[in-house]
């Protein structure tokens, strides 16, 4: 390894403190999380919104 190469365990340390003292990003779950209610709430939308459903 070279001088300044970070061993995995140092590199989720060094990723942690950036997610901790960022200012506005936010992290790869809180992402996912915010995705995925956008999704469901599309899909939520669109199935009440279909001709089909006026008929059942």
């Amino acid at each position: 390894m070279g001088k300044y190469q970070l061993d995995d365990k140092g590199r989720a340390q060094v990723t942690r403190y950036h997610e901790k003292h960022s200012k506005g990003g936010t992290g790869k779950k809180e992402r996912l999380l915010n995705l995925k209610e956008q999704y469901l709430t599309r899909t939520r939308k669109n199935k009440s919104e279909s001709p089909l459903s006026l008929f059942s």
